[in-house]
C-alpha cells in the first residue's frame, strides 16, 4: 500500500514538473521569436557611432537568442527524462535531484555537488608548462 502510495505521489510530482517545464518552453519560444523580430535590420547608420552602437546592440541580442535556445534544448532534454523516467536524477552520478534544485532549475541534469564539480573547471585556462631541458 504504501509503494502504491509513493508511486501515485511521484506521478503527481512529475506531472507538476511536467506543466511547469511546458509552461517555461512557450515562454522561452515566445521570447525567441520576439527577440528574432527585434533584431535589427542591415541598414547602412549614419556615423561611426550608430555603426558601433547598431553592433553592441546585436551582440547582446544574440547572445541572448543564444542562451534561451541554449535553455530550450535543455527543457526538452528534461521533458524527455521524465517520458523515460530518468527526470530527477543526476546524469552524472546517478543520485536523486532535491526537489528544491528541481523548483530552482526544472530543466537541471545534475545535482549540487556534480554542478559544483563541474563549474570548477568552468573559465579556467589550461597552462602548459614546457621543459626545454628535454
Amino acid at each position: 500500500m504504501k509503494t502504491e502510495s509513493r508511486s501515485k505521489n511521484h506521478e503527481h510530482v512529475r506531472d507538476v514538473f511536467r506543466k511547469r517545464l511546458l509552461a517555461e518552453l512557450k515562454s522561452y519560444q515566445d521570447r525567441v521569436m520576439r527577440a528574432r523580430q527585434e533584431l535589427p535590420v542591415d541598414s547602412d547608420p549614419e556615423d561611426e557611432a550608430g555603426v558601433a552602437s547598431k553592433n553592441a546592440y546585436r551582440e547582446v541580442a544574440m547572445g541572448n537568442l543564444e542562451r534561451d535556445l541554449q535553455t530550450i534544448v535543455e527543457i526538452e532534454r528534461a521533458l524527455n527524462r521524465i517520458d523515460s523516467g530518468q527526470y530527477a536524477t543526476c546524469v552524472v552520478c546517478q543520485s536523486p535531484i532535491p526537489d528544491a534544485r528541481l523548483k530552482a532549475i526544472p530543466w537541471t541534469r545534475t545535482c549540487i555537488q556534480c554542478a559544483t564539480r563541474g563549474s570548477q573547471f568552468a573559465g579556467s585556462t589550461l597552462q602548459f608548462q614546457t621543459n626545454l631541458a628535454h
